[in-house]
């Protein structure tokens, strides 16, 4: 794909779902391609304060030959990529993580006070995202694939996952904002001069929580959600009172 045939008013999270490997370049640049994965390619360099051409001469050298969208017609495939790549990821690292984050703010809390901010942040994230992923395997993921299996869903099922779908969304978005506060608090994610391995690895792991989370979320919003909107029935919209 050329420079100039990107569209600067195609959606970043379409991009992204097209050209998995294009999430690379929004990374660099900052731009968000997960819960903001509705935002014009053109907004989203705007709102991150980078060049436009620059970007899509980024995303038209990026190689693609090995790198095409998987096909996730089916959804139960994509449930299963979600939870053994993510979910599985998150149950190790969040309680691991957390143990880290009290060391470090102990150890380093004098000289950081920083660091009592960042544990309070973290503290508030990683329960509420353990309590998302089991609500996304408990209520969530089996309506979506009884719908992947042509099974016709109750009027309450339909509703409920309408529901789901919603507050999921929200849920991102409350997880993004923690994530931002967690890379502010840490100078994006940029160890100190007197940190410790352990502070050290505490940055690493948080920067590469946040990374994973945007390809998460951009898994589930951009691609899954969508993909089962698709297999309701006509004149049923997520979005009805």
């Amino acid at each position: 794909m050329s420079n100039a045939t990107i569209d600067p008013q195609r959606p970043v999270g379409e991009l992204a779902r097209e050209v998995p490997s294009y999430t690379r370049v929004f990374e660099a640049a900052d731009i968000d391609y997960c819960c903001g994965g509705d935002t014009s390619l053109e907004m989203a360099c705007e709102q991150a304060g980078v060049n436009l051409d620059d970007v899509r001469k980024q995303l038209a050298d990026v190689q693609t030959d090995d790198a095409q969208a998987t096909d996730w017609d089916d959804l139960a495939e994509l449930i299963d990529d979600v939870v053994e790549t993510h979910h599985q990821y998150l149950r190790e690292e969040l309680p691991a993580l957390e143990g880290l984050v009290r060391k470090v703010a102990r150890v380093h809390g004098e000289n950081h006070p920083e660091l009592e901010a960042l544990q309070a942040a973290y503290l508030d994230l990683a329960p509420a995202m353990k309590e998302h992923i089991r609500e996304e395997e408990e209520e969530v993921f089996p309506i979506i694939e009884k719908l992947d299996r042509g099974e016709s869903l109750s009027d309450g099922e339909r509703r409920q996952l309408w529901e789901e779908i919603e507050e999921m969304e929200a849920d991102h978005e409350d997880t993004a904002e923690l994530l931002e506060r967690i890379a502010e608090l840490t100078d994006g994610y940029t160890a100190p001069a007197d940190a410790c391995p352990s502070y050290e690895s505490m940055i690493e792991r948080l920067d590469t929580l946040e990374r994973d989370t945007h390809e998460h979320v951009h898994k589930e919003n951009n691609v899954l959600f969508v993909e089962a909107e698709t297999k309701l029935p006509d004149g049923v919209g997520v979005r009805d009172p």
